[in-house]
C-alpha cells in the first residue's frame, strides 16, 4: 500500500501489548506500512518472559486462554511451525481437597465439595452448580463455533449448521447465559446464599464486580488455558516477526509521549527522544488514561469522556512472586498439573482488604495460583531444578500504596514485599512442602512493578474493571470502545472493553485494523 508524500507510515501502532501485535499483523499482512512502537526492549506486553540465573519465568500472563480465539488466530497466521503449544492442566485445591479440572463433570464435583462444608446451603449452591453447569456447556459450544472473525466468511457460513446439530443441546442455554451476564457476580451469589463465609468464598472465582456468567464459567477458563514451549514470550516474539518479514517496523525501546494533531485528526506521534513520525492513522494499545488525558493536546478530547476516564475504575493487578527452587518437575506435589489454584480455607477474603490499611496476613487467607510451567517444559530451568511463579489478586492502593512516596519505591516499600512474599510461600508450602528450602532464585512484583513495565494505571491485568457500572467500556459499549471521540485515533487491547483480558486484544485487533485498511484503500 502506498504511503501519502507527507506520510512515514500508512498507521503507527503505540504498544507493542497482544492487541497491538495483532493490529500490526494484520495490517502488514494487507500490504499495509506499518510502524509498532514499544517503550520497553521486547514485545509482548503481559505477554512476556524474562531470564534470571538459568531459569525462565513468564511475567503476567502464566498461560494462552485460547476463548476459541487464539489457536485460529495463530494458524490464520501460519505460526503454528514457530510455536509448540502444551495442553495446560488446571487443579482446584484446598488443605484436604484436590481436584483436577478436565470437564464440565468436574465442575459437580466442586460445588459437592461445598455442599460437604456447608450442607445448610445445599439448596442454593445446588442451584449455583446447575446454572454453572449451563454456562459452560453454552461457552464450549460457543469456543467451537465457526468465526468469520477469524477464519475465512465461507468456510464459517459453511460450517455453522454442523456446529449448530453437534452442540444444539447447549445452544438452550443461551438465554440463561446472556441473563446472567445482566447481574454483577456479587449480587448473584447474594440471591443463592447467606452464608458470609460461603459468600466471600463464592466472590473469589473472578475479578471483582464480573458479570454473574463470568463467575460461573471460572471453571471452564480453567479447562481453556495453553503455553508455549519456551515461555509465553514465543508468542509476541512469533507475532513481531510476522510484522518485519511482512513489511512492517518494530522499534524498541521507543517511548511515544505525544500524540500529534492537525487540525482535528491525530497524524502523527514524538517520542521520548524527540524523534517525530506521521502517519493518517494512529492506533493506541496503551493504557487508556495516559493515551487520552497525558498524550494530546488538552482540547482534543471531549470534556465528558475525560471525566468518564477519571471516573472509570481499572481492573485488579497482581502480586507475583517468581521462584527458582532445587526440586525436578516431576517431584513437584501437582499430580502432573502445571497451574493450581490453592484456597487455604472456605471463608475466603472481600476483595475490598486487599485496598487496606496494610495487613500484610490477608495474603495468608486468600487463594493464589501457583504455577510450575517446568512440568511440561523442562528447559524453563536449570536440569532437575524446576520455575514456581505464585501469583495472587493485588490492588496499588494497598497499604497506603505499598509504602511509596510521589510514586517512588521505599524501605516500606521492599519490606511489605518481603512480608508478602514470605506469607505465599507458607501458603504454597501447603502443596509443596518444604518449598522454602529450596529457593535458588526468589523476587516478586507488586502492582507498580507491573505499571512499570506495562504502564497499565494502578498496574491493571485486564484494562477496566469487570464491573459493568464502573468500566469504560462495558456492555454494548464494547462495540464502539475501539473508537474514542478523535478522528484518525483507534483504541486496541484490553482498554477498548470490558470485560478486558487477552481475548480483547485479538477481537478489536481485528476490527481496527479492517477498518484503517479499507479507509487507506478508500482515501477517508
Amino acid at each position: 500500500m502506498t504511503t501519502q508524500k507527507k506520510f512515514d507510515y500508512d498507521a503507527i501502532i503505540i504498544g507493542s501489548g497482544i492487541g497491538g501485535l495483532i493490529t500490526g499483523a494484520y495490517l502488514a499482512e494487507q500490504g499495509v506500512k506499518v510502524l509498532v512502537c514499544e517503550h520497553h526492549k521486547q514485545p509482548g506486553g503481559c505477554f512476556t518472559s524474562f531470564k534470571r540465573k538459568g531459569y525462565t519465568f513468564d511475567g503476567g500472563i502464566q498461560g494462552c486462554e485460547d476463548g476459541g480465539v487464539f489457536l485460529q488466530l495463530f494458524r490464520k497466521f501460519g505460526l503454528f511451525d514457530r510455536m509448540e503449544f502444551k495442553k495446560s492442566h488446571f487443579a482446584i485445591a484446598s488443605p484436604d481437597f484436590f481436584l483436577r479440572v478436565d470437564s464440565v463433570a468436574d465442575v459437580g464435583a466442586f460445588y459437592r465439595k461445598l455442599k460437604n462444608i456447608y450442607p445448610h446451603e445445599s439448596d442454593g449452591i445446588e442451584k449455583i452448580l446447575g446454572d454453572a453447569q449451563a454456562c459452560c456447556e453454552f461457552m464450549f459450544a460457543f469456543q467451537e463455533m465457526p468465526n468469520a472473525m477469524f477464519a475465512p466468511w465461507k468456510e464459517a457460513l459453511v460450517g455453522f449448521p454442523g456446529w449448530y446439530r453437534k452442540h444444539a443441546a447447549a445452544v438452550k442455554y443461551a438465554p440463561d447465559f446472556f441473563r446472567n451476564l445482566t447481574m454483577i457476580m456479587e449480587d448473584y451469589f447474594k440471591q443463592h446464599v447467606s452464608d458470609p463465609d460461603l459468600y466471600r468464598f463464592l466472590c473469589q472465582m473472578s475479578y471483582s464486580g464480573s458479570p454473574a456468567s463470568f463467575g460461573l464459567l471460572f471453571l471452564t477458563f480453567l479447562m481453556d488455558y495453553y503455553h508455549p514451549m519456551g515461555g509465553v514470550q514465543v508468542i509476541p516474539n512469533a507475532l513481531a516477526d510476522y510484522i518485519t518479514e511482512h513489511g512492517g517496523e518494530m522499534k524498541y525501546k521507543t517511548l511515544v509521549e505525544e500524540i500529534l494533531m492537525e487540525g482535528d485528526k491525530a497524524q502523527g506521534i514524538r517520542t521520548a527522544a524527540d524523534e517525530i513520525y506521521r502517519a493518517p492513522f494512529i492506533i493506541s494499545n496503551g493504557d487508556a488514561r495516559r493515551t487520552y488525558l497525558k498524550m494530546l493536546p488538552p482540547d482534543a478530547v471531549p470534556e465528558p469522556y475525560k471525566q468518564e476516564l477519571r471516573r472509570s475504575v481499572v481492573s485488579e493487578s497482581f502480586f507475583t512472586l517468581f521462584l527458582g527452587v532445587d526440586i525436578p518437575p516431576e517431584e513437584i506435589p501437582t499430580r502432573g498439573c502445571s497451574h493450581m489454584l490453592f484456597f487455604p480455607d472456605y471463608k475466603g477474603v472481600e476483595s475490598d482488604a486487599y485496598k487496606g490499611t496494610g495487613d500484610v496476613d490477608i495474603y495468608t487467607r486468600g487463594p493464589i495460583d501457583i504455577n510450575v510451567n517446568s512440568i511440561h517444559d523442562p528447559t524453563l530451568a536449570p536440569e532437575g531444578k524446576s520455575t514456581v511463579v505464585i501469583q495472587t489478586g493485588a490492588f496499588a492502593e494497598f497499604a497506603d500504596n505499598w509504602g511509596t512516596k510521589d510514586g517512588k519505591r521505599t524501605k516500606k516499600y521492599r519490606v511489605l514485599k518481603e512480608q508478602v512474599a514470605d506469607r505465599l510461600i507458607a501458603t504454597a508450602e501447603n502443596v509443596i512442602p518444604g518449598l522454602s528450602e529450596k529457593i535458588e532464585v526468589k523476587f516478586s512484583g507488586t502492582p507498580y512493578t507491573f505499571e512499570r513495565y506495562t504502564l497499565n494505571s494502578g498496574g491493571a491485568s485486564a484494562g477496566w474493571t469487570f464491573h459493568p457500572q464502573k468500566a469504560m467500556n462495558s456492555g454494548l459499549k464494547f462495540l464502539t470502545g475501539f473508537n474514542p471521540p478523535v478522528k484518525n485515533l483507534f483504541q486496541v487491547g484490553h482498554w477498548a472493553m470490558s470485560p478486558g483480558g487477552a481475548p480483547s486484544g485479538a477481537i478489536t485487533g481485528r476490527i481496527v485494523s479492517e477498518i484503517v485498511k479499507r479507509r487507506l484503500e478508500w482515501g477517508i
